[in-house]
């Protein structure tokens, strides 16, 4: 049973949640108290795999006590609530919290929310690891222009609105319309703004990219360089992209779904790259060696079932999650074919089979696609996926 600690100053707020979860009683073991106090002293007696915690609470706030809550059990999964728009607010919510829920709460996105939690934590099961992940002290967040543009798009703002708040980062923009030129991203014409990126790719492609834009431009490990990861980031993910629209003829949101996967499949190395106790050199070592076996016998997880887990405790869809899962090759059920078209990309990237790839017309792109789709499938098809130990992805990376 999932033991979940809600904290909120107001009584009237919990005696309103526990009423609206009355029906998962046979499934979570719910704990309500009123202030961060409290939470820390039943924190201090027993485990809970989920904290629930309003923000705006006297005293000790909702990040504060988040905050708290990873120092003394780093496992935990932790959720904040906020109906403030104060931009200072979510920013300092997004370095502790791994998902933010504006309150008045939906109940069922929270049920949702804490399911996908559930499932996360389940893709990495040893609570050992999991701790080690929540103790990294710069754990990769989702920044707070990223949570100003999903409060925006979630709000039905116009695509100007929406351009506005990512323009409002110089370096952002001009990473987006960087990626969005290159040749391997499959546009027919130059995209000349941010808004022209919204109208042609839609709100789910801007998304990604400044997803992935704010985890990989945070303050990292040096045993981990993040910009090398995050440009093979933005390559395999452009990549996987094409691959998957002339692989599958996928619709629009599935090509923003792949890409996102292929924006955030390498985010576990900066999370395994930051945890204490393994020396640095041979850490580097291993992280550099792209060889996911290699990274689950150093550290008992590789990076792509890391990442995994991040984007469940972040709440992204299950197709993503499940993209990114099977490049680890240790995932049920088998491989689908947007997980397919990422492990695809992500040999022609790692592998340099188009060193010069951002200057090779899309006729070059789209005969490489084919040859390496065609080449992996003789040797060993994308469905079902062999023993664990032999996958598919394991012969890929």
């Amino acid at each position: 049973m999932l033991k979940i600690l809600f904290v909120d100053d107001q009584p009237s707020v919990l005696e309103d949640t526990q009423r609206a979860t009355e029906d998962m009683r046979h499934q979570w073991d719910m704990t309500f108290v009123t202030s961060a106090d409290e939470a820390m002293e039943l924190l201090d007696r027993e485990a809970f795999d989920v904290v629930v915690s309003d923000m705006r609470m006297p005293g000790t706030d909702g990040a504060e006590l988040l905050f708290l809550v990873r120092n003394c059990s780093p496992s935990t999964a932790r959720i904040i609530l906020s109906g403030c728009d104060e931009d200072e607010m979510i920013f300092r919510s997004t370095r502790v919290a791994h998902q933010f829920l504006t309150k008045p709460c939906d109940v069922d996105m929270l049920k949702s929310a804490i399911a996908e939690i559930r499932a996360a934590q389940g893709r990495v099961s040893s609570e050992e690891i999991r701790a080690l992940i929540g103790r990294v002290d710069q754990l990769p967040a989702l920044g707070e222009v990223y949570q100003r543009l999903v409060r925006a798009i979630e709000a039905e703002e116009s695509s100007a609105r929406l351009a506005e708040i990512v323009c409002e980062d110089v370096a952002l923009t001009a990473e987006i319309l960087r990626l969005l030129n290159s040749a391997f991203f499959g546009l027919a014409r130059r995209v000349e703004s941010v808004e022209q990126a919204i109208g042609l790719l839609g709100t789910d492609v801007l998304r990604a990219i400044v997803a992935g834009y704010s985890v990989f431009s945070q303050p990292g490990s040096l045993v981990v360089d993040a910009d090398v990861v995050s440009r093979r980031s933005q390559q395999v993910a452009a990549l996987a992209r094409h691959a998957h629209r002339i692989l599958t003829g996928a619709s629009r949101s599935e090509l923003a779904d792949v890409y996102l996967a292929g924006m955030l499949h390498e985010v576990g190395a900066l999370v395994l790259g930051s945890i204490e106790g393994m020396d640095p050199v041979d850490a580097r070592g291993v992280l550099n060696s792209n060889d996911n076996t290699v990274e689950r016998l150093a550290f008992g997880v590789d990076r792509f079932a890391v990442s995994s887990y991040l984007l469940g405790l972040w709440a992204f869809s299950s197709e993503v999650i499940q993209a990114v899962a099977s490049l680890s090759g240790r995932v049920e059920p088998p491989m689908t074919s947007m997980g397919w078209s990422l492990a695809v990309a992500r040999h022609i990237i790692v592998n340099n089979l188009a060193e010069e790839l951002e200057e090779v017309d899309a006729d070059a792109i789209e005969a490489l696609i084919r040859s390496v789709d065609e080449q992996l499938l003789a040797a060993a098809p994308p469905t079902p996926l062999p023993d664990p130990e032999t996958s598919v992805s394991g012969a890929l990376i």
